[in-house]
């Protein structure tokens, strides 16, 4: 599940700030509620924010945005700032403007928003169809797919969330991913590298735990572009 925003971040295209202000947040501050009248699309510059949905008992993240990422406020999600930030905000009539005058745009906004609703149809598969193991286990294969690293004892996948977010990316918690992560680690499947990085001794036997896993990578490491 690629809602971690692990892709390459895209650099802001030159020109696509015009009509844009600069706006510094800081940690913790929340730029977007479900009933917010606001309608602006800012795009990151710097810093990490947080999309998701919340329940009473609950939230779901949908995905972590960093800086060359855009997004607006006009829809039913939660946005805060996980980091402090710097974005570059306008409003959602003069974007639209410019979207009609420069289409070169337009792919930085279907990049983003595609990588969203991927995560977000993840989300709603993993929820119906999963248990959680085998969404643990399909989301640390797609880390190793997009970074993993091989070395000669396995595979060592760089973790930059925390295990509250990896839970709230699961729709799951804090203690059963904790307790799942323990066990492997008993079990010997995979062994945590300080507080930022896990090894995994074989992917195929980490699969096992997901046999329905779409596009699980091969032991070798995907090409880069």
């Amino acid at each position: 599940m690629d809602a971690v925003s692990h892709h390459h971040h895209a650099a802001i295209p030159p020109g696509l700030l015009a009509g844009f202000s600069r706006r510094t947040v800081e940690r913790g501050c929340l730029l977007a509620t479900p009933g917010d009248a606001r309608d602006q699309v800012f795009i990151v510059e710097s810093g990490r924010l947080r999309v998701y949905l919340a329940g009473e008992n609950r939230e779901l993240s949908l995905s972590f945005l960093g800086p060359g990422d855009i997004y607006t406020t006009h829809t039913p999600t939660y946005v805060e700032a996980v980091a402090d930030s710097v974005l570059q905000v306008i409003d959602t009539a003069s974007f639209a403007r410019r979207l009609a005058s420069d289409p070169s745009i337009t792919p930085v906004m279907m990049r983003v928003l595609g990588r969203l609703l991927a995560n977000a149809v993840g989300l709603i598969e993993d929820l119906a169809f999963r248990e959680v193991p085998a969404r643990l286990t399909r989301f640390l294969l797609g880390l190793a797919e997009r970074r993993g690293q091989p070395t000669d004892d396995g595979w060592l996948i760089p973790l930059d969330l925390g295990t509250e977010d990896i839970a709230s990316l699961l729709g799951s918690t804090r203690q059963t991913v904790s307790s799942l992560l323990n066990q492997w680690e008993r079990e010997g499947l995979l062994q945590r590298h300080g507080r930022r990085s896990l090894r995994v001794r074989s992917l195929a036997a980490l699969a096992e735990y997901c046999p329905d896993s779409v596009g699980q990578p091969t032991e070798r490491p995907a090409q880069r572009s």
